[in-house]
């Protein structure tokens, strides 16, 4: 898990322009949580496991970035249909997605 973190955090960096604190803050905001940047540092280590509900949103946050650091090009709908074989995805009147792992 501890790769995953890394990744995660260094996808939020370079893809999303987010500091470790505004990727930790998009992280509570989305599963309704209160992870510290301190408990992400004990991730990394290996000292503590995220949830599985942490685990899918930074694999969720994390893929395109890997996607695109191995030189795969893809087509946004691709990435829809990638994001449906993983994910079960609720598209709202708003255009909004919310997104589960199961």
């Amino acid at each position: 898990m501890r790769k995953l973190v890394e990744t995660w955090i260094e996808a939020e960096r370079e893809m999303y322009g987010n500091s470790i604190g505004k990727a930790v803050n998009r992280l509570n905001e989305t599963l309704g949580g209160a992870v510290t940047t301190s408990r992400v540092s004990e991730w990394r280590r290996g000292i503590y496991c995220p949830s599985q509900e942490a685990l899918s949103e930074m694999l969720y946050r994390g893929y395109p970035y890997v996607l695109h650091k191995a030189g795969v090009k893809l087509a946004p709908g691709q990435l829809d249909v990638i994001d449906g074989m993983l994910w079960v995805i609720e598209k709202h009147e708003d255009g909004h997605k919310t997104h589960y792992f199961l």
